[in-house]
């Protein structure tokens, strides 16, 4: 997984410096939810889910008139999802994303733009608690089988007006099983909405 995460970003990187020149720059929030899927050994799964804000970063590199390819970065937190029976904690996590974008161009009129856009997003859970009427725990210190990386693969639509502002609606799924323990498996979906500034 570290590997895929790495290629990802050198290439990432490679890209970005060899169109500098022709790279715009973004910047954003955006609002959501994450969903987490927990599937058991008798393959039941429930799902559950939390609300998510982010602060966005976009680098677009505009490669013809109809096609563009995007490197982000986004710090995203979650809070708010209820789980247990009796609702007795609350999950609160902290994310680091870097989506790929592959972006294709419908032109509405000379100020307005449509696209559809899709691939890739690498995923670093930086942050995992519990939050009880104990206190708080790390999830990755009291589940050792949890796993801090996915990579997760979506698309959505999005709009550009008058050169300079963005909004985006998209999802995107983890391919990634991130709990090791062979009983249970976690994947994860996010649904956002967002809005750039475009410089």
């Amino acid at each position: 997984m570290k590997k895929i995460i790495t290629l990802l970003a050198i290439a990432a990187f490679f890209f970005a410096g060899t169109r500098e020149a022709s790279a715009q720059i973004s910047v954003g929030a955006g609002s959501g939810s994450r969903a987490y899927l927990f599937t058991d050994a008798q393959g039941v799964t429930v799902v559950g889910a939390g609300p998510t804000l982010s602060v966005d970063f976009e680098a677009n590199f505009r490669l013809a008139r109809l096609f563009a390819v995007s490197v982000g970065a986004d710090l995203a937190g979650v809070a708010g999802y209820h789980f247990m029976k009796d609702n007795t904690k609350n999950l609160g996590e902290i994310y680091f994303d870097v989506p790929v974008r592959a972006k294709l161009y419908i032109p509405i009129s000379r100020q307005v733009e449509l696209y559809i856009f899709g691939g890739p997003v690498a995923s670093l859970d930086c942050l995992s608690i519990d939050a009880h009427v104990k206190g708080t725990t790390d999830n990755f210190e009291q589940y050792p089988t949890l796993t801090r990386f996915d990579v997760m693969l979506g698309g959505g639509l999005g709009i550009e007006i008058i050169k300079h502002i963005r909004a985006t609606v998209g999802y995107d799924y983890g391919l990634i099983d991130r709990d090791t323990n062979p009983n249970r498996r976690i994947h994860t979906g996010v649904l956002k909405a967002a809005a750039y500034y475009m410089f």
